[in-house]
C-alpha cells in the first residue's frame, strides 16, 4: 500500500441528520462545540423540518467519537 493510500484510510467523513427535539435548545451550539473540541472538521445546520443536519470529517477514531456524541 502507497503512503498516500495508508493515511487516507485512516479518515473517514459522514453525514448526518438528527430528528427530535433538536432545534430551541442549542443543539446545533453544542455540536460545533464538541467537534471543536475533538478537532474534526465538517458542517452543521438546522432545517426547515425541524432536523439538524451536517457532515464530519477527521481521523477515524475521532469522527466516530464524534458519532456517539449525536448518537
Amino acid at each position: 500500500m502507497s503512503k498516500v493510500g495508508s493515511v487516507a484510510a485512516r479518515f473517514k467523513s459522514i453525514d448526518y441528520e438528527i430528528r427530535g427535539r433538536v432545534q430551541g435548545v442549542c443543539f446545533r451550539m453544542y455540536t460545533e462545540d464538541q467537534a471543536r473540541k475533538l478537532g474534526v472538521v465538517g458542517w452543521v445546520r438546522n432545517t426547515r423540518s425541524g432536523t439538524v443536519e451536517g457532515q464530519v470529517q477527521g481521523k477515524e477514531e475521532l469522527v466516530n467519537s464524534m458519532m456517539m456524541h449525536l448518537h
